[in-house]
């Protein structure tokens, strides 16, 4: 997934799309859209994009996270506190599940030099 295909999710997500799918004229938000996504990045430990054709190496989850976050930031940029709230919570939870981490410990007696 690249930078771009996360800008149009979350544009659409926050309804900032017209009928024919495109994004609105908000200039000044679509040049911002790297470091917005960037800041998210940043959070759940995901490598940073550079421009937004720019490929995302991340799990689902972080993607998803992801997507969910930079909308909560795009909403609190253009000052619509409900669609902030909203996409807040739903980060904090897709954020929580993306960090989470499971491995399998296998049960194994410790190796010793000691004595050989």
């Amino acid at each position: 997934m690249t930078g771009n295909d996360i800008l149009s999710r979350v544009l659409n997500l926050l309804g900032y799309l017209n009928s024919w799918n495109t994004r609105t004229d908000n200039e000044n938000l679509l040049k911002r859209a790297p470091d917005i996504i960037n800041q998210i990045c940043f959070d759940l430990k995901i490598p940073n994009i550079t421009k937004l054709s720019d490929e995302i190496e991340a799990t689902d989850k972080s993607l998803d996270a992801l997507c969910y976050g930079t909308a909560m930031i795009m909403a609190l940029v253009e000052g619509d506190g409900d669609k902030n709230k909203i996409f807040a919570d739903i980060y904090n939870a897709k954020r929580a599940a993306a960090l989470s981490c499971k491995d399998v410990i296998r049960d194994t007696l410790p190796k010793s030099d000691y004595g050989s």
